[in-house]
């Protein structure tokens, strides 16, 4: 505010210079409209919602759609200062989202992935982290469609002398990656002799799952339990996804590599 005074009194030194003048003329006019001039410019100043402010908000909004509709690539500075109008971090993380999603709407995967890069960079908070997640996924779905529906295939045959058990449990994670498996499933009653396959919709966070992986062509580890009887067995396979074809791969589990676990 002081600095805005001291401008504001700079400014008016000539009109001060004017009143004061013994033959100058309108005094009043002038004076009211000085007086009116100065209560805008400070009332716009203490504002929350300043009408400079929009206008400038609004010249920033146009130049950042501009950038979107072209699908070039934002500044991490531009991002965050269009972002900065906002006071809480939730109500600015949320104002990128509609940019991302606007950049989604057209297509525009390079303006699209700096607005996500920006957004990860500077909402580092937990409570940003799945939203983050969520945006990623609906990036990669739009941009690579056919990862999208990347699927892991299981041909499992049932541990020597064991009856279909009633359970096989199949999780995936990637070595030495977050501690969060990227599928998991339970198959219940599910018959062996047919195909069965993991897909996103078996992720335990949207966005870190296995379309992520076949996309960054990650080494996966597949760790599979089967009960039969009594008895729990146990399986450990590891696939490079780098040879993987068509967004899918296969793992074969054979009857005798199935490891019995103690109880």
């Amino acid at each position: 505010m002081l600095p805005l005074i001291a401008i504001l009194a700079f400014v008016s030194l000539p009109i001060i210079a004017y009143l004061l003048s013994g033959a100058a003329s309108q005094k009043a006019l002038v004076f009211f409209t000085t007086v009116m001039l100065w209560g805008a410019f400070i009332l716009n100043h203490s504002s929350a919602q300043p009408l400079f402010g929009s206008w400038a908000n609004s010249i920033q909004s146009r130049a950042i759609e501009n950038k979107v509709f072209k699908n070039l690539e934002l500044s991490d500075e531009t991002i965050i200062s269009f972002l900065a109008q906002k006071d809480l971090p939730e109500d600015s993380f949320s104002l990128g989202t509609i940019v991302f999603y606007k950049a989604l709407e057209f297509k525009s995967f390079t303006a699209a992935e700096s607005i996500l890069r920006s957004l990860n960079a500077n909402f580092r908070d937990p409570e940003f982290q799945l939203p983050i997640y969520n945006l990623l996924a609906d990036l990669r779905d739009m941009k690579y469609p056919m990862v999208s529906n990347a699927k892991l295939l299981l041909a499992v045959e049932p541990p020597v002398n064991c009856s279909i058990g009633d359970r096989l449990t199949v999780s995936v994670e990637i070595p030495n990656g977050p501690a969060v498996d990227i599928a998991a499933k339970d198959f219940t009653g599910a018959d062996l002799a047919q195909e069965i396959f993991l897909d996103k919709s078996d992720a335990l966070v949207r966005g870190f799952d296995l379309p992520s992986a076949f996309l960054n062509q990650e080494i996966i580890k597949v760790e599979s339990s089967i009960f039969c009887k009594n008895n729990e067995f146990y399986s450990i396979k590891t696939i490079d996804l780098k040879g993987s074809m068509n967004n899918q791969d296969k793992v074969f589990i054979y009857s005798n590599e199935w490891l019995k676990k103690e109880q």
